[in-house]
């Protein structure tokens, strides 16, 4: 069973890396995780020492406080198709929330060796990486680049990669920019220390030329929060970063777009809408993935929710999103969820021996709660090539709190 424990995480390194490469909703990734699920299943079917240690597993799974409300979540959702007027779209989002959980599943309990756990940290970097200059080649070139984006306003371009949208590219970013600066502090060796440097520089450059507003949120909360919980000497780089952006003119601009009404009026619209079907709907919610079927319908219902040529909009708050289509008990377990899921990778952040295991999830911290923010002006839970790393990242900071916990010897 070694081989096949060996081929699932060979498989898993690949999903990482090749999981933005497709542009559009369906990516290669969801082809590869079908056949990591099913590399899982044969290793079930052949080894009866791995299904004893799958229902171990199962057991430890529903003794977390984090899968209970993952689980709840998924129940709501599932629930949830019974009356969705699109129960598709219903049937489609709770199947791929299922999929982060099995994803998550098997990372944290497969994968927990130390030489798998760091071959998937390098996995990741490599993806990131390699995502951030495909980024750069696209603001020189327009190559791949939606003609919407081609010229906005007072930016050149505002590059997608190939996240089929800047606010994407940035939240995708954003949860990668903190990880990989705590790999870059924890680094002696001069060569890896360059390494990471270069990286963290470039996820920077991508973040500015996305001119993601609510990425530059991001980044501003998970700095702080990094200055908090890591080192308050951080003030002293972040300040005279801050101060010396708000002199660069497009930055200055876009930043101050934050607070500039004109710019939000078309999500408040969005938000009222969310509102409207909470109010109608407070205890179950209209579908999971139903508020941008019902969308249209709100509308022409209640005429001053209407904004010029929005059809089929989403909701762009992942919290409204959440609570107008799941109701009380799918916001509360979604809120346990990310609260769980915080209080999780503080464990591994403040428990793991291992220095680098340390620093990487002080990181994976900032950029959750950086991201949490940032889906009030966004749907980035539920955009697959986004999300996904999220469910990674955390899968990772369970993988080292079981590996830390172990007191086997695996390298």
């Amino acid at each position: 069973m070694k081989i096949l424990e060996n081929v699932l995480y060979i498989f898993m390194c690949i999903y990482i890396i090749i999981l933005p490469w497709q542009q559009g909703k369906t990516t290669y990734g969801d082809g590869i995780l079908a056949l990591i699920i099913l590399i899982y299943i044969l290793k079930l079917i052949l080894s009866s020492k791995s299904r004893q240690k799958m229902f171990l597993d199962i057991k430890s799974f529903f003794h977390d406080y984090l899968s209970i409300s993952m689980s709840v979540l998924f129940l709501v959702m599932i629930i949830s198709t019974s009356y969705a007027f699109d129960k598709k779209i219903a049937l489609n989002e709770s199947a791929r929330f299922l999929s982060y959980v099995i994803l998550f599943f098997i990372i944290k309990y497969e994968c927990n060796y130390k030489r798998y756990i760091r071959g998937i940290i390098n996995s990741y970097v490599f993806s990131v990486f390699s995502i951030c200059v495909f980024g750069i080649y696209q603001y020189f070139t327009g190559f791949g680049l939606s003609a919407e984006f081609m010229k906005y306003s007072y930016t050149d371009k505002k590059i997608e990669a190939t996240l089929d949208n800047p606010n994407n590219l940035g939240a995708f970013l954003v949860l990668a920019l903190f990880p990989i600066i705590m790999l870059t502090i924890y680094e002696k060796n001069k060569i890896k220390k360059s390494i990471y440097s270069l990286i963290s520089m470039i996820i920077v450059v991508d973040i500015v030329l996305t001119w993601s507003r609510n990425a530059f949120i991001g980044v501003a909360i998970g700095a702080i929060i990094l200055a908090i919980i890591f080192s308050w000497k951080l003030i002293f780089i972040i300040g005279p970063a801050a101060v010396i952006s708000l002199f660069i003119p497009k930055i200055s601009h876009r930043i101050l777009d934050i607070a500039n009404s004109s710019q939000n009026e078309s999500r408040i619209y969005l938000w009222k809408t969310a509102l409207k079907m909470i109010k109608e709907h407070p205890i179950l919610g209209v579908g999971n993935g139903n508020y941008v079927s019902l969308y249209d319908t709100y509308v022409k219902k209640y005429p001053e929710l209407k904004y010029p040529w929005f059809t089929h909009r989403p909701s762009h708050n992942s919290y409204l999103k959440v609570t107008s289509e799941l109701g009380i008990l799918g916001i509360l377990s979604f809120v346990c969820m990310l609260v769980f899921s915080l209080l999780r990778v503080k464990q591994a952040a403040s428990s793991a021996k291992d220095k680098l295991y340390r620093y990487f999830c002080t990181g994976i911290f900032a950029s959750m709660v950086g991201f949490y923010f940032m889906n009030i002006s966004d749907n980035l839970f539920f955009v697959p090539k986004t999300t996904a790393y999220f469910w990674i990242l955390l899968a990772i900071s369970q993988a080292i709190v079981i590996r830390e916990s172990s007191r086997e010897s695996i390298f």
